[in-house]
């Protein structure tokens, strides 16, 4: 056999050598793959079958997922392990020499080839010759042969129970939830009416650009729920965030600059020339404190009378150290929190350092620090803020006060520019309070909606019928005749006394006008009321409702009342004189209505009429006077806004 021959015949055996050694390593991969695979598909049918019929929460299935790749993972592994490893080198041909009864001359030749000819001996070239002569009888298929493996049928089981659990249908009783029907949040037309007022009200009164932006957010929301387009969480929503938009760091603010105005006013009153300037400034008076401010820019102009050189030093030394105040304090806390944050280290290193223990005094100190820098980080703002506030004025006031020691022309415009600060300062303060303005506006009206919502519908009847008599209507056909079946009895309807109603009126012949929502609450009472015209009574007895006390109206006729309550115990009470009339029309020309005739009016016609309309002014600026002077509880002073919203005057 020539060289050439010989060498494509030994190449073909080493290509026929080295795929009976792949079918070899394959079938070991698959009886791996085979032996591991039940392990996955095993826990594969059991959490499927769980998941179908418990029909757990979404965070139990993902448990359960990331529990399957564990068995995934070996099976992976096991399998990847049985195709990388090591084999002997000339496997293939082991296996053809076995199946064939070679002994061994396949494995020998390939061995022999891999040399080089020249260190070939004449028997080496012999045995490949030999084996070249074999290649042509080698069958790789029958020297490996791939077998079934013997986990077959437990692997093609669970497939097909995996598939059929997949496609089992578990069906359930499952009670759906109803359609969430779409409730708009539902005021009634007077009280949108009083909204849409107050809105206009502020948007003519501000002329900020920002408040301006509020009240048309809270004009669009007045709007939406006039046209039925927002529900009530919705609604809320709405409110709570202009609320929050409105109040963004505004209190902070004020007591910061409040805090920094009246440090500026300490300095400036050890000046006889600008005491004037601090004493408005401690009463947070600004228009006053700018007009001071004038004054005294004037006062340095003058060139016929002025100052003294003693005076001028005083007022520069005083503004000087007034504008530096800010700066001063803010350093001052800087320097003070530091030190107190170095204690607080040093007392948590010792604690470190005696594993954990601290001696109570230690304790107690460490808790003060803790407590003072607190304290110290709340100051600290504020004295940030009251810096930033108070930036401007102060650079005014430090250049006046280098201006001083070269000429007063240049301090006095100095003073005026500080005074135009102080208008600016002004300016926004009266801004805060169109925004605290719009805020309270904000809040009524999410007590009235709260109002409205324990009421429900029958409230919301109330105030319709209130509504069209408060404009002179009939307001419907219940009400007038029924007023008051004067026992005071727990309240089960409409009438007045008996459903927590106010009832305003009567007048002469007139009837009651009640008030939705502003009575004293369920009540239990015996006698029977004292009434005046179709009049109204009042019964006396134990309050049994969410309030004390029960309204009752009695019919009394033309007459008062005779009822008597057994239980009162005593004498009558003596007066001793002390009541005055308060009836008298027109003290000052004895001409026109008593207050109380122009109220009864109005319960008869309505709230209309220019004498209403000067009463009620009068009556609400009285009341306001009182809740603004005198502690009121935040419950009763809604009741008592409430109360002036729903008499007020219509046109």
């Amino acid at each position: 056999m020539n060289p050439s021959d010989r060498d494509a015949s030994l190449s073909s055996l080493r290509r026929t050598a080295l795929w009976t050694a792949l079918r070899l390593r394959i079938d070991q991969t698959l009886s791996r793959a085979f032996l591991l695979l039940p392990l996955p598909l095993l826990f594969a049918v059991g959490a499927l079958t769980y998941i179908k019929v418990a029909r757990p929460a979404a965070d139990t299935i993902q448990t359960l997922a990331f529990a399957g790749m564990v068995p995934l993972l070996v099976f992976l592994i096991g399998t990847a392990h049985a195709w990388l490893k090591a084999r002997p080198e000339h496997i293939g041909a082991l296996a053809l020499d076995r199946h064939h009864g070679l002994h061994d001359r396949i494995t020998s030749a390939l061995s022999f080839s891999e040399l080089p000819p020249t260190e070939r001996s004449p028997l080496m070239n012999a045995a490949i010759e030999d084996a070249v002569v074999q290649a042509k009888q080698l069958k790789p298929r029958r020297a490996a042969p791939f077998h079934v493996p013997r986990e077959l049928p437990v692997v093609g089981l669970l497939i097909a129970g995996l598939v059929g659990v997949a496609l089992l249908e578990v069906r359930t009783t499952k009670i759906l939830p109803p359609d969430k029907s779409f409730e708009p949040m539902v005021m009634s037309p007077d009280d949108i009416e009083l909204f849409k007022d107050m809105a206009k009200e502020l948007e003519e009164k501000s002329k900020d650009p920002e408040v301006q932006s509020a009240v048309r957010k809270f004009n669009q929301l007045i709007e939406d729920i006039a046209d039925r387009r927002l529900d009530r969480s919705e609604v809320f929503k709405r409110l709570e965030e202009m609320e929050r938009e409105l109040m963004k760091g505004a209190e902070a603010d004020k007591e910061a600059l409040e805090e920094g105005l009246k440090s500026l006013a300490n300095e400036l009153e050890k000046s006889e020339l600008s005491k004037p300037i601090a004493q408005p400034l401690k009463q947070k008076n600004l228009a006053d404190a700018e007009k001071a401010m004038r004054e005294l820019a004037e006062k340095l102009k003058n060139k016929q009378k002025p100052p003294s050189k003693a005076e001028l030093d005083k007022l520069r030394e005083a503004v000087k150290k007034a504008s530096e105040k800010s700066s001063e304090n803010l350093k001052k806390l800087e320097a003070e929190r530091q030190k107190a944050e170095e204690e607080q280290k040093r007392l948590l290193k010792k604690k470190q350092e005696n594993d954990g223990g601290l001696s109570e005094s230690d304790k107690s100190l460490l808790k003060k620090k803790e407590r003072q820098l607190e304290r110290l980080d709340r100051e600290k703002d504020q004295a940030k803020r009251a810096q930033r506030q108070l930036s401007k004025l102060d650079r005014e006031l430090a250049k006046a006060a280098e201006d001083l020691l070269k000429e007063m022309g240049a301090s006095a415009e100095d003073f005026e520019k500080a005074a135009e600060d102080l208008n600016r300062m002004a300016q926004e303060e009266m801004t805060d309070q169109e925004k605290e303005e719009l805020r309270r506006r904000l809040q009524e009206m999410r007590e009235v909606m709260r109002q409205q919502g324990k009421g429900g519908k029958e409230r919301m009847q109330r105030m319709l019928k209130f509504g069209q008599k408060a404009r002179g209507g009939k307001g419907g056909q219940q009400g007038g005749e029924e007023d008051g079946e004067g026992q005071g009895k727990k309240g089960q309807g409409m009438k007045p006394g008996e459903g927590g109603d106010l009832v305003m009126g009567p007048g002469s012949g007139g009837k009651s006008i009640p008030i939705p929502g502003m009575g004293q609450g369920q009540g239990q009472g015996q006698g029977q009321g004292q009434g005046q015209g179709q009049g109204q009574g009042q019964g006396q007895g134990e309050g049994g409702g969410d309030k004390p006390g029960g309204e009752g109206a009695g019919k009394g006729g033309e007459s008062w009342g005779t009822g008597h309550d057994e239980n009162l115990k005593g004498e009558a009470s003596n007066l001793k004189g002390s009541t005055k009339d308060v009836t008298a029309a027109a003290q000052d020309t004895g001409q026109g209505g008593a207050s109380s005739q122009v109220i009864y009016g109005a319960a008869q016609r309505g709230f209309v009429g220019r004498g209403y309309k000067k009463v009620y002014t009068d009556y609400k600026t009285v009341a306001e006077r009182v809740m603004n002077e005198d502690q009121i509880p935040p419950g009763y002073r809604f009741y008592v806004q409430r109360y002036f919203q729903l008499i007020r005057p219509r046109d």
